[in-house]
């Protein structure tokens, strides 16, 4: 019965080990537009940029790529509905090629925020575990010098007694 016990608990505390493994996460790849243009060329650069740097100024020129994007989107669709033909299955397929290349670009976007919230979390986590330390030195520090004053004032009550 030991040795079950002690099987289970050895493979539970490898399963455990192998979970809390560092592991590096997957990267959403750089999307290559169906319709190349000038929007999706500005979208691409913002989102690497803001990936690289990821400060507020970044993300609002990301905020800013995506509403062009959007208004050449929009622009196709009107095109749809007033356009006939082969101008007509133009304009839709662009659009489409748009839509479907501004919705990975939105992904790869939002991975790259939950990255940089997570960086900001792991440097909080430390800055504060940094700080704990400090305070528990010091409070160690201050147990130590008033068990030291302690010591002292015994040693003069003592000393006076005699």
């Amino acid at each position: 019965m030991k040795i079950f016990f002690t099987l289970t608990a050895s493979i539970s505390l490898s399963m455990w080990l192998f979970a809390c493994e560092d592991k590096k996460p997957r990267v959403m790849e750089k999307p290559v537009p169906a319709t190349m243009n000038i929007e999706t060329t500005r979208l691409g650069a913002e989102i690497d940029a803001y990936s690289s740097v990821p400060t507020s100024t970044q993300a609002a020129n990301v905020d800013r790529a995506f509403a062009e994007i959007d208004g050449e989107i929009s622009e196709l669709d009107q095109r749809v509905t007033t356009e006939s033909g082969a101008e007509q299955s133009e304009a839709k397929a662009k659009a489409a090629n748009l839509r479907l290349y501004r919705d990975q670009e939105r992904l790869r976007y939002t991975e790259a925020q939950v990255r940089a919230k997570v960086q900001n979390v792991k440097a909080e986590t430390e800055n504060l575990g940094g700080r704990v330390e400090d305070g528990a030195r010091k409070a160690g520090d201050g147990v130590r010098n008033a068990a030291d004053g302690v010591k002292d004032g015994l040693k003069k009550a003592v000393d006076a007694v005699r």
